[in-house]
Protein backbone atom coordinates (compact mmCIF):
# COMPACT_ATOMS: atom_id res chain seq x y z
CA UNK A 1 0.00 0.00 0.00
CA UNK A 2 2.97 2.63 0.95
CA UNK A 3 4.47 1.38 -2.47
CA UNK A 4 1.67 1.98 -4.48
CA UNK A 5 1.04 5.11 -2.80
CA UNK A 6 4.50 6.26 -3.33
CA UNK A 7 4.53 5.96 -7.44
CA UNK A 8 1.19 7.41 -7.58
CA UNK A 9 2.53 10.67 -5.69
CA UNK A 10 5.97 10.39 -7.93
CA UNK A 11 3.48 9.98 -11.31
CA UNK A 12 1.49 12.76 -10.30
CA UNK A 13 4.44 15.06 -9.23
CA UNK A 14 6.34 14.00 -12.99
CA UNK A 15 3.25 15.04 -14.47
CA UNK A 16 3.09 18.93 -12.35
CA UNK A 17 6.55 19.11 -13.46
CA UNK A 18 5.85 18.45 -17.29
CA UNK A 19 3.03 20.82 -17.66
CA UNK A 20 4.60 23.50 -15.91
CA UNK A 21 7.44 23.32 -18.50
CA UNK A 22 5.25 23.41 -21.02
CA UNK A 23 3.78 26.52 -19.66
CA UNK A 24 7.53 28.35 -19.08
CA UNK A 25 8.15 27.18 -22.91
CA UNK A 26 4.57 29.29 -24.05
CA UNK A 27 5.52 32.02 -21.79
CA UNK A 28 9.26 32.42 -23.51
CA UNK A 29 7.92 31.85 -27.07
CA UNK A 30 5.20 34.99 -25.99
CA UNK A 31 6.84 37.58 -23.94
CA UNK A 32 9.81 39.95 -24.37
CA UNK A 33 12.92 39.05 -22.94
CA UNK A 34 12.42 41.43 -20.17
CA UNK A 35 9.22 39.41 -19.09
CA UNK A 36 11.33 35.65 -19.39
CA UNK A 37 12.73 35.52 -15.72
CA UNK A 38 9.50 36.87 -14.02
CA UNK A 39 7.22 34.23 -15.98
CA UNK A 40 9.45 31.63 -15.55
CA UNK A 41 10.18 32.47 -11.86
CA UNK A 42 6.79 32.35 -11.27
CA UNK A 43 5.62 29.32 -12.74
CA UNK A 44 8.47 27.19 -10.91
CA UNK A 45 6.87 28.75 -7.37
CA UNK A 46 3.27 27.67 -9.00
CA UNK A 47 5.05 24.34 -9.11
CA UNK A 48 6.37 23.82 -5.79
CA UNK A 49 3.44 25.19 -4.44
CA UNK A 50 1.32 22.27 -6.33
CA UNK A 51 3.78 19.99 -5.39
CA UNK A 52 3.71 20.22 -1.50
CA UNK A 53 -0.06 20.16 -1.87
CA UNK A 54 -0.06 17.39 -3.24
CA UNK A 55 2.48 15.22 -1.76
CA UNK A 56 1.31 11.76 0.64
CA UNK A 57 2.31 13.28 3.56
CA UNK A 58 5.29 10.91 4.60
CA UNK A 59 4.03 8.35 7.63
CA UNK A 60 5.08 8.77 10.97
CA UNK A 61 6.02 6.00 13.36
CA UNK A 62 4.45 6.43 16.84
CA UNK A 63 6.51 4.83 19.44
CA UNK A 64 3.68 5.65 22.29
CA UNK A 65 4.66 4.26 25.76
CA UNK A 66 2.76 4.24 29.26
CA UNK A 67 6.03 6.54 30.20
CA UNK A 68 4.11 9.39 27.81
CA UNK A 69 0.76 8.30 27.69
CA UNK A 70 -0.55 7.52 30.94
CA UNK A 71 -0.45 4.92 33.29
CA UNK A 72 2.04 1.83 33.45
CA UNK A 73 0.92 -1.83 34.15
CA UNK A 74 1.98 -4.07 36.63
CA UNK A 75 1.28 -8.14 36.75
CA UNK A 76 2.69 -11.25 38.41
CA UNK A 77 3.34 -13.97 36.27
CA UNK A 78 1.08 -17.25 36.30
CA UNK A 79 3.72 -19.55 35.81
CA UNK A 80 6.59 -20.09 37.42
CA UNK A 81 10.02 -17.72 36.77
CA UNK A 82 12.84 -19.08 34.83
CA UNK A 83 15.61 -18.42 37.33
CA UNK A 84 18.73 -19.90 35.75
CA UNK A 85 18.73 -18.04 32.08
CA UNK A 86 19.74 -14.66 33.69
CA UNK A 87 17.73 -11.11 33.33
CA UNK A 88 17.02 -11.86 30.39
CA UNK A 89 15.59 -15.24 30.55
CA UNK A 90 13.16 -13.38 33.41
CA UNK A 91 12.12 -10.42 30.86
CA UNK A 92 11.34 -13.33 28.50
CA UNK A 93 8.87 -14.79 31.05
CA UNK A 94 7.13 -11.76 31.06
CA UNK A 95 6.38 -11.57 27.81
CA UNK A 96 5.43 -15.01 27.05
CA UNK A 97 3.31 -15.20 30.27
CA UNK A 98 -0.51 -15.42 29.90
CA UNK A 99 -1.26 -12.80 32.72
CA UNK A 100 0.55 -10.33 30.35
CA UNK A 101 -2.43 -7.42 29.59
CA UNK A 102 -3.28 -7.64 25.84
CA UNK A 103 -2.55 -4.36 23.98
CA UNK A 104 1.02 -5.32 23.30
CA UNK A 105 3.68 -3.52 25.23
CA UNK A 106 7.05 -4.31 26.61
CA UNK A 107 7.51 -5.91 29.90
CA UNK A 108 10.62 -6.37 32.19
CA UNK A 109 11.31 -8.43 35.24
CA UNK A 110 11.30 -6.35 38.53
CA UNK A 111 14.33 -7.94 39.90
CA UNK A 112 18.15 -6.97 40.19
CA UNK A 113 21.09 -8.89 40.28
CA UNK A 114 23.20 -5.55 40.90
CA UNK A 115 24.66 -5.49 37.61
CA UNK A 116 22.55 -5.43 35.06
CA UNK A 117 19.90 -4.72 36.28
CA UNK A 118 19.55 -2.85 39.78
CA UNK A 119 17.13 0.06 41.53
CA UNK A 120 19.44 1.70 44.08
CA UNK A 121 23.12 1.36 44.92
CA UNK A 122 21.48 3.39 48.73
CA UNK A 123 18.60 3.04 50.70
CA UNK A 124 15.52 4.06 48.23
CA UNK A 125 17.99 5.40 45.77
CA UNK A 126 18.94 8.39 48.06
CA UNK A 127 21.38 10.06 45.33
CA UNK A 128 18.84 9.89 42.44
CA UNK A 129 18.06 7.29 39.25
CA UNK A 130 21.89 7.82 38.77
CA UNK A 131 22.07 4.38 40.84
CA UNK A 132 19.77 2.65 38.83
CA UNK A 133 20.84 0.59 36.13
CA UNK A 134 18.42 -0.94 33.09
CA UNK A 135 15.98 -0.30 35.97
CA UNK A 136 12.29 -1.13 35.32
CA UNK A 137 10.15 1.28 37.23
CA UNK A 138 10.03 5.64 35.92
CA UNK A 139 10.39 8.26 38.46
CA UNK A 140 7.01 9.70 39.52
CA UNK A 141 5.09 7.65 37.46
CA UNK A 142 1.47 6.01 38.49
CA UNK A 143 1.24 2.32 38.40
CA UNK A 144 -1.43 0.22 37.91
CA UNK A 145 -2.83 -3.58 38.31
CA UNK A 146 -3.27 -5.26 34.81
CA UNK A 147 -7.43 -4.28 34.77
CA UNK A 148 -5.68 -0.80 34.22
CA UNK A 149 -8.15 0.81 37.28
CA UNK A 150 -6.62 -0.72 40.42
CA UNK A 151 -3.93 1.55 41.61
CA UNK A 152 -0.49 0.24 42.73
CA UNK A 153 1.09 3.59 43.28
CA UNK A 154 3.22 6.44 42.20
CA UNK A 155 7.08 6.22 42.15
CA UNK A 156 8.77 8.83 44.20
CA UNK A 157 11.68 11.06 41.91
CA UNK A 158 14.00 8.30 42.56
CA UNK A 159 12.41 5.72 40.65
CA UNK A 160 10.91 3.62 43.26
CA UNK A 161 7.66 2.70 45.70
CA UNK A 162 7.52 4.61 49.05
CA UNK A 163 5.57 1.95 51.30
CA UNK A 164 3.02 1.21 51.84
CA UNK A 165 1.52 0.84 48.74
CA UNK A 166 -2.47 1.49 47.64
CA UNK A 167 -3.04 -1.92 46.62
CA UNK A 168 -0.54 -5.11 46.44
CA UNK A 169 1.41 -5.52 43.40
CA UNK A 170 -1.35 -8.69 42.07
CA UNK A 171 -3.88 -10.24 44.66
CA UNK A 172 -2.61 -14.02 45.24
CA UNK A 173 -2.63 -16.40 42.12
CA UNK A 174 -3.07 -20.38 42.38
CA UNK A 175 -2.97 -20.02 46.17
CA UNK A 176 0.51 -19.23 46.24
CA UNK A 177 2.27 -15.02 45.85
CA UNK A 178 5.63 -15.59 46.38
CA UNK A 179 8.07 -13.93 43.56
CA UNK A 180 11.14 -13.68 43.07
CA UNK A 181 13.41 -10.26 43.64
CA UNK A 182 17.05 -10.08 44.34
CA UNK A 183 15.87 -7.09 46.25
CA UNK A 184 16.22 -5.96 49.96
CA UNK A 185 13.40 -4.23 51.72
CA UNK A 186 14.57 -0.65 51.20
CA UNK A 187 15.46 -1.36 47.17
CA UNK A 188 19.39 -2.33 47.19
CA UNK A 189 20.09 -5.46 45.82
CA UNK A 190 20.14 -8.22 47.73
CA UNK A 191 23.68 -11.11 47.81
CA UNK A 192 21.16 -13.53 47.05
CA UNK A 193 20.07 -13.65 44.05
CA UNK A 194 20.41 -17.63 42.27
CA UNK A 195 23.63 -16.50 41.49
CA UNK A 196 22.96 -13.68 39.36
CA UNK A 197 20.15 -15.31 37.83
CA UNK A 198 22.42 -18.07 36.11
CA UNK A 199 21.53 -21.89 38.03
CA UNK A 200 19.05 -23.57 40.58
CA UNK A 201 21.67 -25.62 42.26
CA UNK A 202 22.91 -25.08 45.54
CA UNK A 203 21.61 -21.02 45.79
CA UNK A 204 19.65 -18.78 46.78
CA UNK A 205 17.36 -15.66 46.41
CA UNK A 206 15.59 -12.65 48.07
CA UNK A 207 11.64 -13.09 47.45
CA UNK A 208 9.08 -11.49 48.14
CA UNK A 209 5.13 -11.76 48.11
CA UNK A 210 2.93 -9.60 45.60
CA UNK A 211 0.13 -9.00 47.10
CA UNK A 212 1.68 -7.25 50.36
CA UNK A 213 1.23 -3.75 50.17
CA UNK A 214 4.24 -2.91 52.86
CA UNK A 215 8.35 -3.57 51.92
CA UNK A 216 7.53 -7.08 52.43
CA UNK A 217 6.98 -7.10 48.77
CA UNK A 218 10.30 -6.70 47.79
CA UNK A 219 11.63 -9.11 50.70
CA UNK A 220 11.02 -11.56 53.67
CA UNK A 221 13.98 -13.69 53.34
CA UNK A 222 15.78 -16.10 51.01
CA UNK A 223 14.90 -19.19 49.57
CA UNK A 224 16.53 -21.79 48.06
CA UNK A 225 16.56 -21.36 43.81
CA UNK A 226 14.79 -24.49 43.09
CA UNK A 227 11.76 -23.98 44.68
CA UNK A 228 8.79 -22.81 42.59
CA UNK A 229 8.06 -18.71 42.72
CA UNK A 230 6.70 -16.39 40.09
CA UNK A 231 8.13 -12.86 39.10
CA UNK A 232 6.36 -9.05 38.74
CA UNK A 233 6.68 -7.89 35.71
CA UNK A 234 6.85 -4.06 34.82
CA UNK A 235 5.41 -2.21 31.64
CA UNK A 236 7.77 -0.29 29.90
Amino acid sequence: MILRDRIQTDLKTAAILFAATLVALSLSACKSDENKDTETIAVILVTQNLQTTTSTPSSTTTNATCATTGPCKLFATSANATVNAGIAGLDANCAADVNKPSGGGTYKALVSDGTNRRACTTANCGTGTGESIDWVLKPNKQYVRSNGTTVIGTTTANGVFSFPLTNGFQATINGTNGIWTGLNTNWTSSASDCTDWSTTIATNASFGVHDDTSNAALSVGTAGCSNAAKVVCVEQ
